[in-house]
């Protein structure tokens, strides 16, 4: 989960705001869906199509708290069944990450490599602290 909202908001440099400025508290870029009955945050972002990158603006989930954020994004992997195959991996941050691409989590080809990338890296430091 931390690897996921560390590669969402750009390890919290790229935040989801609101058209105000304010923060959305979105970590993991969720965005509204049909069922969505909370506060609604406009933002800019890519998507691909047909392998081709498209800018476009989309409704994202907006949260009170980034706690929050951690406990709707939980519920909705439990909850939708595309993301099944997500759940249960362990450790596997690859297998996690593949679950999630194939579950439609996100439209970046690239994606289940990059989360991978970025939760191997925070194994590695978990297991390898940095000596005070």
């Amino acid at each position: 989960m931390a690897a996921h909202a560390a590669l969402e908001s750009g390890w919290g440099r790229r935040p989801l705001r609101h058209g105000d400025g304010s923060d959305s508290n979105n970590l993991f870029a969720l965005k509204t869906g049909a069922h969505w009955h909370g506060d609604v945050a406009a933002a800019t972002t890519t998507e691909y199509e047909n392998g081709s990158a498209q800018t476009k603006i989309q409704r994202f989930r907006s949260y009170p708290d980034q706690a929050s954020a951690f406990r709707d994004y939980a519920q909705l992997l439990l909850d939708n069944p595309r993301y099944r195959a997500a759940l249960g991996t362990g450790a596997d941050a690859a297998a996690f990450a593949q679950g999630l691409a194939r579950g439609g989590y996100a439209t970046d080809p690239a994606y289940a490599d990059k989360l991978t990338r970025l939760a191997q890296r925070l194994q590695r430091a978990s297991l390898n602290p940095v000596p005070r």
